[in-house]
């Protein structure tokens, strides 16, 4: 259950509460107008933990209705089985603000109702409050907590400026023991993403079980990690030169994913044999023009286990620039990916076909805001072949992609006529085996190309008929032009 510390509403008088006081407060409290019955409140008080656990779930994990300062407030029956159940009180997400000192104190008193629990914190301190709101005092009695809660701490994010990192070692945060900490998050907030003094590491190398981290907007060579023991890495505004240390140092990871790349300046990689990657996300800066490192860093990986590749290299349809070729990658890795995505590149239509020709395992094929080359890198339209080779059988009457499942082409050149399109669909849909109603492999079909595209489809009423009765057996169908 996700627990939060709301940065509680003033009016008048009003301040922030701490635990003690809403304790005090409840007693008064009632449902309606005090009269009516309400079975709730002789459920069980087991059952009542269920479904508290059960709201939380349902909403998230980050609900303020389901926040336990909140249930303590219907009822002393309520309020009782609130703060016994130390389960309630085992996730916190902060949000710092202008009543930071009290927020603190309300911290202390939450993590207490834990007891020896598992804990996962989350602290988001925007600079401006805690320039200017936080003490001295408040930070050395938050860098306290945190120390000592470090021995139960699983899951602990960190969203705050460069300078409260900077007192993390003036603290001794950098010889505290994290025996069960599994899932880490770091991030800078509104500034600089480079400590005051480099030699100030954050230090989480004794970190028997961390398996998953998180960094954003932070260098990771600031960051002391054990790198050979990480499944899960994702990184946010990170460079070409970073990815490529990282996937050298994992030899277990098997997610990464990287968002905001920027290319640095003479990057070059060696070839990487790596066993266990299973999902890479490549996900370009917006600011970034060019995509050349990143396509070397990709082609410069051996990946035999990936499953899911997601490339993100521009929000539009590229004009110019750089070719991006996943060739070499996927033909010399020889996995067999059962998901693709790719948005904002230029492909070379024949080079790319080969490439799906290599994967039929593959059961998602997304293409967003590509630009489509010939073999003289000339701008063409994605032609009917290469879409018939995507969505039906070639000349020797085998599936190039047979498992496919979800076919989506967006915003691209499509150069295709209606009878094409529904002669395509109807040898996967109106020839299938067996009259149990199952579908055939091909469930969903959407092919929206870029907007000022000429119209090559008129849309008749047979066609329109026949799409109608495909979405009535099942199928999603989703064509426009």
């Amino acid at each position: 259950m996700s627990l939060v510390i709301p940065p509680h509403e003033t009016s008048g008088s009003h301040d922030l509460v701490t635990t003690s006081a809403i304790i005090e407060d409840t007693g008064s409290m009632s449902i309606g107008s005090g009269t009516a019955y309400f079975p709730l409140m002789d459920l069980p008080h087991e059952l009542l933990i269920e479904i508290f656990h059960f709201a939380s779930l349902a909403h998230g994990g980050k609900a303020n209705a389901v926040n336990p300062l909140f249930l303590a407030k219907v009822c002393r029956s309520w309020r009782a089985v609130v703060f016994e159940a130390r389960a309630f009180w085992q996730e916190v997400n902060l949000v710092l603000n202008s009543h930071c000192s009290t927020q603190i104190s309300l911290l202390e008193e939450w993590t207490a109702r834990a007891g020896g629990l598992p804990l996962s914190i989350s602290i988001f301190g925007p600079k401006n409050v805690l320039k200017s709101e936080a003490s001295e005092e408040d930070l050395a009695r938050l860098f306290d907590l945190i120390q000592n809660l470090s021995p139960q701490t699983h899951s602990l994010s960190l969203e705050t400026p460069v300078f409260f990192y900077d007192r993390w070692r003036d603290r001794g945060l950098a010889d505290c023991s994290w025996p069960i900490l599994s899932n880490l998050l770091l991030s800078t907030t509104l500034g600089s993403s480079e400590l005051s003094d480099p030699s100030h590491k954050l230090d989480f190398l004794s970190c028997p079980v961390l398996t998953t981290t998180t960094i954003k907007t932070f260098y990771h060579f600031y960051i002391f990690l054990p790198w050979r023991s990480l499944l899960h890495i994702c990184f946010d505004s990170v460079f070409c030169s970073e990815l490529y240390t990282a996937l050298k140092s994992c030899p277990l990871l098997q997610t990464l994913e990287a968002r905001g790349i920027i290319e640095d300046d003479n990057f070059s990689a060696n070839t990487i044999d790596h066993h266990s990657l299973k999902q890479l996300t490549f996900e370009l800066d917006e600011n970034q023009a060019e995509c050349g490192q990143c396509c070397r860093l990709l082609n410069s990986l051996r990946l035999p286990e990936l499953r899911t590749l997601v490339l993100k290299l521009a929000l539009y349809m590229p004009t110019d620039g750089f070719q991006f070729n996943i060739y070499p990658c996927i033909s010399q890795s020889g996995c067999q990916l059962s998901e693709l995505t790719i948005e904002g590149a230029s492909l070379e239509e024949k080079v790319f076909v080969d490439c799906l020709r290599l994967l039929p395992a593959l059961h998602t094929l997304q293409l967003s805001m590509n630009a489509w080359l010939n073999a003289q890198a000339d701008f063409i339209s994605l032609g009917p072949t290469s879409l018939s080779l995507m969505m039906a059988a070639g000349p020797d009457g085998l599936l190039m992609l047979p498992n496919l499942k979800t076919l989506t082409i967006l915003g691209s050149l499509v150069e295709c006529s209606d009878e094409l399109v529904v002669e395509l669909l109807a040898s996967r849909w109106d020839n299938v085996e067996g009259d149990d109603g199952e579908l055939a492999t091909l469930q969903s079909v959407t092919i929206i190309p870029e907007r000022g595209h000429p119209c090559l489809w008129e849309v008749s009423k047979d066609q329109v008929a026949v799409l109608d009765n495909w979405r009535r057996r099942g199928y999603s169908v989703k064509v426009e032009y």
